[in-house]
């Protein structure tokens, strides 16, 4: 559900309306869908919303505040009109191609967890994060020719972490997502999720 909340500016003698959407976290929503959906990015969306501490935590119910512009909304709002849904939301295609340029590349990866402490690991990626020393760094395995090695990814129910680390298994559309002990990583298991890459 959308709401429109018009912020009101003067510049020189001109009332102008900024527009911001507030958005309702419905079931089964994820941060990274509701920034591909409003043509925002999930950065833009954390800076507006400064309660959020953590992508991975948003509930059904919560009110956040979505900053963008549109003009149809802009001209409605100066003239005092109301607008359905239907006529301020964009088509998904729109909403995808716009949401690549400004929020990154998106694609779906099939991911599986890994723990710093297997038989034979060192514990150290192969950019040299020690992930021992530092349980709580975010961190995925990736295929360098698809995803380049130090990029930030958000990983959709895992949360933002660094294109950090290899593995032989790991080509194509896949990732291996660092967890900090194995009963976590083997919870986590194999699933397909989307992910956003920001080089």
């Amino acid at each position: 559900m959308k709401k429109l909340i018009a912020s009101l500016a003067v510049v020189g003698s001109v009332l102008i309306a900024t527009p911001a959407f507030a958005y309702e976290v419905q079931s089964g929503d994820t941060l990274s869908g509701i920034a591909n959906n409003n043509n925002v990015s999930i950065s833009d969306i954390m800076e507006a919303n400064s309660d959020i501490n953590d992508k991975n935590l948003i509930f059904v119910g919560q009110h956040l505040d979505l900053p963008g512009t549109d003009s149809k909304s802009s001209e409605a709002q100066v003239k005092g009109e109301t607008q359905t849904n239907e006529e301020t939301s964009s088509t998904p295609s729109e909403s995808k191609s716009s949401s690549q340029d400004a929020a990154g590349t998106t694609m779906n990866v099939e991911a599986t967890a890994y723990t710093a402490f297997c038989e034979g690991c060192t514990g150290v990626t192969y950019t040299g994060i020690d992930l021992r020393a530092n349980p709580d760094q975010k961190v995925i395995a990736v295929d360098p020719d698809v995803i380049p090695l130090g990029s930030t990814v958000y990983v959709e129910g895992y949360g933002e972490a660094i294109a950090g680390d290899i593995g032989g298994a790991i080509n194509g559309n896949k990732i291996d997502v660092f967890m900090p002990d194995q009963d976590q990583a083997i919870e986590f298991g194999r699933q397909n999720v989307q992910i956003e890459v920001y080089e």
